[in-house]
């Protein structure tokens, strides 16, 4: 936050908004009084000022009458006093009446009576109520122009009014143009502003004011050190924490337990539990004593630590001391158990928790099925939903619901979710578009379609949105499973639709169409993304590139390479790998061991696949130099030897010299261990050193 850019509020531009600000509320109902009001002659005769203030001062003021008096005496060019005026408008202000305010005001202005400075003042505060701080800006430039100051009052009073409508930017602006004007900031302005930064998450111009305002000699006070405490810890600035801290001990302002517990929290789920005791210590020794959130806090440090088992001492020790813990204390705990696999324990204290009256919330019970789910125990996250449902505790709860319909469905449980949606149902809770996604993406990957197609057209009857995430499960499902008409059907419908397709759409239907042939029509389709404002990326090149090399089209594949580097998109792993290989395939050698170098000095690391194709080639071409090069350089890089790599070295290494020391070249071979085949050096070494041994059945 700097003072260098700075926009001026309070200088001419602002100042000429003066109509904008009488204005701004001239829509305003007509009066009728509730008393008859001698419009004749007569009310010349009268004082006018004396019958403006009887109608505002009486022990029933009629304010509505008051101003329906001013407006018609105006009309009859009968103009009250400004003394009078500006009376009218503070008692209004003061009273609440802002509506009125604004007309009075307006009618002033036009007449010519000048506004005195409680009168701005009133005008500001009727504007900070319906919520216009930009105008009540503009009202302390009127403040300046007719020679008055601006007291820290007012200022505090728009500051809390940009604040409030999350102007922070102008609030800053508006702080540091006032301080040049010379108006002292107090602890109500440090709160304020200092506050909505700490909200806004703007952490370095929060402290920045705050040091920029103890210069001005305005020190924090108690409250303002609570907020800012509480704002450092929570977002993990406890080192900034610490330091606040200690200034606030040094002034001699005594913390509040809040403050204390914030440290403590901070400090706990950090896992510095040493320094945490030092703070509960210090704490303690001005005898201020833990409560349940300072207890809570230590359990929930415990538990974020792998530590639930000193957590739940902490629990027996808290209730020993008089401290009941709440649902936020047992929720910690529960979910600290279930981490770290004691899911027996934790089910055994929700139990003993809801005996003691404490009913858990559907945030609680939601956070538990996520983590449960997240650990794929979703048998344990089944049981502890239907215990809910047993209790009669149904929880209507999307968000919850969605946790464990995509728990089961990751385990394939597609019946059981299906259970859970159709309790969904029964309970009136349809459920969100997240819902039926999940279900819709169970059903395409498990091919059953009919299911699929039931999901979508409940997607249709709710009412419900799709997004984009809808439609590639769609077009991605069909395609996987060679369905791929439906797939360019369901494309062809809904690719004008919004949300538009996204370019994963586009590339699931490209390589579907490419795996089955249809060239031609990937890249019609390829060509048409950016017609519809869908760039291709990466992937969409490496599909048709691919495709492209397949069929034998080499010109094209240079021009899509081209393409690639002027619209700025780098080749990846998977793009080097499509060109040395089908390089390595028409023999292009040469051509191969560039792109091997480029791809390295763009620091991307070459895989067994790109290897395979290069020794494969050399082998073909017999060229035993570059062969034990290129395996010297694998086992420096320690690739690992799966069956399909170690098969390949064995028919170069077959068809090369028989003076080659394979132990050397072989030994610095990292080993790859699999399922399917693998081999370490030494057996590669005596398959080799085996007469008539035929590598093609090392596996």
């Amino acid at each position: 936050m700097t003072r260098g850019v700075i926009k001026p509020f309070f200088k001419s531009p602002l100042i000429y908004r003066h109509s904008a600000v009488c204005t701004l509320f001239s829509s305003s109902s007509s009066l009728t009084p509730s008393i008859d009001v001698d419009y004749s002659d007569n009310v010349a005769k009268n004082n006018l000022d004396s019958q403006l203030r009887q109608l505002l001062e009486n022990p029933n003021p009629q304010f509505k009458d008051a101003v329906l008096l001013f407006e018609r005496s105006a009309d009859l060019d009968r103009i009250p006093s400004s003394s009078v005026c500006n009376y009218m408008v503070e008692k209004l202000s003061r009273s609440k009446e802002y509506n009125l305010v604004f007309q009075v005001y307006r009618r002033m202005s036009s007449i010519g009576i000048k506004s005195w400075f409680l009168s701005y003042g009133a005008v500001i505060e009727s504007l900070i109520h319906f919520e216009n701080p930009e105008y009540a800006n503009s009202v302390l430039g009127l403040i300046l122009k007719d020679g008055f100051s601006v007291n820290t009052y007012l200022l505090n009073l728009v500051l809390k009014g940009l604040c409030h409508k999350n102007k922070i930017d102008d609030a800053v602006s508006l702080f540091y143009q006032a301080s040049r004007y010379g108006v002292a900031p107090d602890e109500v302005t440090l709160n304020t502003l200092s506050n909505r930064l700490f909200k806004s998450g703007k952490f370095e111009e929060a402290l920045t004011l705050k040091y920029e305002m103890e210069e001005l000699g305005c020190t924090p006070c108690l409250a303002a050190y609570n907020m800012m405490i509480f704002y450092l810890c929570k977002n993990g600035m406890i080192e900034k924490g610490k330091e606040f801290f200690n200034d606030m001990m040094s002034k001699g302002i005594i913390p509040t337990i809040e403050i204390y517990n914030s440290l403590i929290h901070c400090l706990s789920k950090k896992g510095s539990f040493k320094e945490a005791m030092e703070i509960l210590i210090d704490m303690m020794e001005h005898d201020i004593l833990p409560d349940v959130v300072t207890y809570t806090g230590l359990i929930d440090g415990l538990c974020h630590n792998g530590r639930a088992k000193k957590a739940f001492d902490l629990l027996e020790v808290m209730i020993e001391r008089g401290q009941q813990p709440n649902d936020i204390t047992y929720m910690h705990l529960v979910l600290g158990l279930c981490k770290e696999g004691l899911v027996i324990d934790g089910f055994k204290l929700l139990n003993t928790m809801t005996k003691k009256g404490k009913k858990p919330t559907k945030y609680f019970y939601g956070s538990l099925i996520k983590e449960l789910c997240d650990q794929r125990k979703v048998n344990d996250a089944l049981i502890l939903y239907n215990m809910m449902i047993n209790k009669g505790d149904f929880i209507h709860d999307v968000k919850t619901h969605n946790f464990l319909i995509q728990g089961l469905c990751k385990e394939n449980l597609i019946s059981e979710a299906e259970e859970i949606h159709q309790r969904m149902l029964r309970n009136k809770l349809y459920g969100n578009v997240v819902t039926y996604n999940l279900l819709l993406d169970a059903y395409l990957r498990n091919g059953e379609i009919e299911n699929a197609m039931v999901v979508w057209k409940q997607i249709l009857q709710l009412k419900l949105s799709p997004n984009s995430y809808t439609f590639s499960l769609i077009i991605n499902g069909f395609c996987k499973l060679g369905m791929i008409n439906i797939a360019k059907g369901f494309f062809a419908k809904i690719k004008n639709n919004d949300p538009p397709l996204s370019v994963c759409d586009y590339n699931a239907l490209m390589l579907a169409l490419c795996t089955e042939g249809s060239l031609e029509q990937a890249t019609n389709l390829f060509q048409e993304m950016e017609n519809n404002n869908c760039k291709p990326d990466v992937t969409s090149f490496n599909i048709i590139i691919d495709s492209s090399f397949k069929a034998g089209n080499v010109e094209y594949t240079s021009k899509l390479l081209l393409m690639m580097r002027d619209r700025g998109l780098d080749p990846d792993l998977y793009t080097f790998t499509i060109l040395i290989n089908r390089y390595c395939k028409l023999g292009e050698l040469k051509e191969a061991r560039n792109l091997l170098k480029m791809m390295v000095s763009r620091g991307l690391m070459p895989d067994k696949v790109v290897y395979d194709s290069l020794l494969k080639a050399l082998c073909e071409k017999g060229e035993a130099d570059e062969i034990f090069k290129i395996l010297r350089e694998m086992a420096k890089m320690g690739i690992a030897l799966d069956s399909k790599l170690t098969s390949t070295i064995l028919t170069c290494l077959c068809n090369t010299s028989e003076d080659v020391d394979l132990m050397e070249l072989l030994s610095n071979f990292s080993q790859e261990i699999s399922e399917k085949a693998s081999i370490s050096c030494s057996d590669l070494l005596e398959k080799l050193q085996t007469p008539n041994s035929d590598p093609q059945l090392v596996t």
